[in-house]
């Protein structure tokens, strides 16, 4: 017997781009962009301490006025000298992989993806609330998520056509949730309409 048009839009839809958008954590750009973060942050902060800067100009330096090594290490503490250094290589990578490869612009609209997809999550109860939960639902899904991911397929920032693999437990899981607490309220449906019946409708 077919499901309730609500339960297949859920199941087919909207719930796999939600839950394939909390795997975009996972990509290897938007990890990188995490790290990047974190490495300049600590690159700025040891450099205005006067750690990093000594290496950054040994790296960064033309042969002209570059410094020996032991002239540009000298302010660093010995302690340092490793740390700072793969710190530096780190960030520099890092720097050069993201412009190589758009790996900050992939990874700035995979964030604003994932917030996007998460705020239609928390629409999700009021328009399951509803008797009749398809014109909301569908709204939903082509005014924002679809749009949305569509965008990110474009920049190449959304990996998959269209859903990421192996989800179907979590899809199972939260659409049996939201079944669970929603389904009772909405109204009957025809099984040759695609909207629900109103009561009276078949006297």
């Amino acid at each position: 017997m077919p499901g309730h048009p609500v339960k297949r839009t859920l199941e087919r839809d909207v719930l796999p781009y939600l839950v394939s958008a909390k795997r975009l954590r996972r990509q290897w750009f938007f990890i990188l962009y995490l790290i990047f973060g974190y490495a300049t942050d600590l690159v700025v902060a040891l450099g205005a301490i006067g750690i990093t800067a000594p290496v950054l100009v040994l790296l960064t330096g033309t042969d002209k006025d570059k410094p020996s090594l032991a002239t540009a290490l000298s302010p660093v503490p010995s302690w340092l000298y490793f740390p700072a250094f793969i710190l530096v290589l780190v960030w520099i990578f890092l720097r050069v992989t993201f412009n190589r490869e758009d790996g900050q612009m992939r990874a700035v609209l995979a964030r604003s993806c994932i917030q996007v997809l998460r705020e239609a999550e928390g629409h999700l109860p009021n328009a399951l609330s509803k008797s009749d939960p398809m014109p909301a639902l569908t709204e939903l899904l082509e005014k924002t998520i679809r749009p949305t991911v569509d965008r990110n397929i474009q920049e190449n920032s959304w990996p998959w056509t269209p859903f990421a693999p192996r989800i179907e437990a979590e899809v199972d899981a939260k659409l049996n949730k939201l079944c669970g607490t929603y389904e009772r309220d909405w109204a009957p449906v025809d099984l040759l309409s695609p909207r629900p019946s109103t009561s009276g409708a078949d006297a």
